[in-house]
């Protein structure tokens, strides 16, 4: 999670209203990411945090979510890059719309996947697993997101996963352009059969293929949910409308974790991921203080980098110091050391890339009205 988001902030017109909320839901997502596997950490250790503990009584049971605020997260994450990706697109032509979302999330997918595989071939672990010593073409293999189907599979970047459904929403969304901007209830109604379709066919299909086409079909329907929060709230489609193919969404989704083995993340994924769309319905037009503040735009604006490279950067940390020093201080240096990191790859690769980019578009610009 756009995402990220996983999808990075955009800049939205004036005329539509930037929304503000938007920011301030992809922090709550980035806290949960990280307080998931900062969590998991200490279960997979077999070790006690009373920070867990707070957790599973304060949040999960209080709420009735997965544990350890598995797949909370993701699921924001998924939902506002669906409400963004759904903005943006509105002026946009479909190859441009495309070609921006795949360039931004590039540069700094290539650069923490290289991080990781070193870290991995110098013995550390890097997410659940402990992979084994790497070749080139496992890192070739996670620079263009096709790890996930190698067997057996190589995790690399584990939470890079969100990001191949990402780009097939991408896909989906550029090529109905046109028809979202005329009859906007269309792709994302068509989306459940299709979704449905799909996970028919490859059930028939055992294979780590069919098993990855399989979770972009399955989750597909989570990004729709953020579409139409998105097309609701600027008027495209009546309310009625949207909740209802919204349900539609939501009852597949539900149908795939019971039957379809693509979502085993917990007991209570259906309940969480309804949970992180009445959020985002409450919050997405939030215009408070807070959701305006300039500290929650910037923190905003390195969900991406936080979400990449946060498992690379606390887990070494945690498997090295926890036996020596207090549980407290370890989860505290590994937080600031997620967060030193995400700044310096924002700064030094997100911004010159974006900057790169923009040039790059603006000659095309000209060039092209010269011409």
């Amino acid at each position: 999670m756009t995402a990220g988001t996983l999808e990075r902030t955009e800049v939205i017109p004036k005329s539509a209203g930037y929304l503000h909320g938007l920011d301030l839901l992809r922090v709550v997502a980035s806290c949960a990411v990280v307080l998931t596997h900062l969590i998991a950490w200490f279960t997979l250790n077999d070790r006690e945090f009373w920070l867990a503990a707070a957790v599973e009584r304060g949040v999960v049971e209080t709420l009735h979510l997965n544990p350890r605020l598995s797949f909370l997260g993701v699921a924001l994450f998924l939902v506002v890059s669906g409400v963004v990706v759904t903005h943006v697109a509105n002026r946009e032509r479909p190859l441009q719309f495309l070609r921006r979302r795949v360039v931004r999330l590039i540069p700094l997918l290539w650069v923490v996947t290289l991080i990781v595989w070193v870290l991995i071939n110098l013995g550390r672990r890097v997410s659940s697993a402990r992979e084994s010593n790497l070749d080139v073409g496992d890192l070739l293999s996670g620079l263009f997101l096709v790890n996930f189907f190698q067997t057996p599979q190589v995790a690399l970047v584990a939470v890079t996963w969100t990001l191949q459904v990402q780009v097939v929403f991408y896909c989906y969304v550029a090529l109905t352009i046109p028809v979202l901007r005329k009859r906007a209830w269309i792709p994302p109604l068509a989306a459940a059969p299709l979704c449905f379709t799909t996970l028919l066919i490859t059930d028939h299909f055992p294979t780590m293929v069919g098993h990855g086409i399989g979770q972009f079909a399955a989750y597909l329907p989570v990004l729709v949910l953020g579409q139409l929060i998105s097309l609701v709230h600027s008027g495209k489609v009546h309310p009625v409308a949207g909740t209802a193919i919204g349900a539609v969404h939501f009852t597949l989704f539900v149908w795939v974790d019971k039957v379809g083995g693509h979502t085993d993340q917990g007991g209570s994924v259906p309940r969480t991921l309804l949970f992180a769309v009445l959020l985002t319905v409450l919050l997405v037009a939030a215009s408070g203080p807070v959701s305006r503040s300039p500290f929650i735009r910037g923190w905003s604006k390195r969900t991406y980098a936080i979400y990449l490279i946060h498992l690379s950067a606390m887990y070494p940390l945690y498997d090295a110091l926890m036996p020596h020093l207090d549980p407290t201080l370890v989860a505290v240096l590994g937080l600031a050391t997620t967060a030193l990191a995400a700044e310096a790859l924002h700064r030094w690769v997100e911004m010159p890339a974006d900057r790169a980019v923009r040039r790059w578009e603006r000659r095309g610009s000209v060039t092209g009205r010269s011409g």
